[in-house]
């Protein structure tokens, strides 16, 4: 799990997309393994990033640069 996470990193330092989407999909596997043992339904996950991404994009067209620490701050954010 950390080498995936830390390929991911490593992929968006040297600035290579493709390795990054590739290593991202790897990483997301690692997590809906985890997920599946501890009984997680993977759909609940996605409903979550789903709903950040709605409450980040209706911020950004009401003007509002959603960011924790700035001047929105919310759990829900991307």
């Amino acid at each position: 799990m950390g080498i995936a996470g830390a390929s991911c990193v490593l992929d968006v330092m040297i600035n290579d997309r493709s390795a990054l989407v590739r290593d991202s999909a790897a990483f997301i596997v690692l997590l809906e393994r985890i997920w599946k043992a501890r009984d997680v339904d993977a759909s609940l996950v996605w409903s979550e990033i789903d709903e950040r991404i709605r409450l980040a994009d209706e911020l950004r067209a009401s003007g509002i640069r959603p960011y924790k620490g700035g001047r929105f701050r919310s759990t829900k954010l991307p």
